[in-house]
């Protein structure tokens, strides 16, 4: 099954989505969006446990 997240899910007003097969894809997809859209957005450990706290499923 695979893994989605959106940013939108994170609460953020931007149109990033990812939608992979592994979480770990997932979270690489996730830390390359992030550095490059949201450069601001500090990429912690805490991040991560929050954003794989958000993955869906599907």
């Amino acid at each position: 099954m695979a893994k989605q997240i959106t940013c939108r899910d994170a609460g953020m007003d931007c149109p990033g989505q990812f939608k992979v097969e592994t979480e770990d894809e997932l979270m690489q997809h996730v830390q390359i969006h992030a550095k490059a859209a949201h450069p601001d957005l500090p990429v912690t450990p805490e991040f991560q446990r929050q954003i794989k706290s958000l993955i869906k499923t599907v």
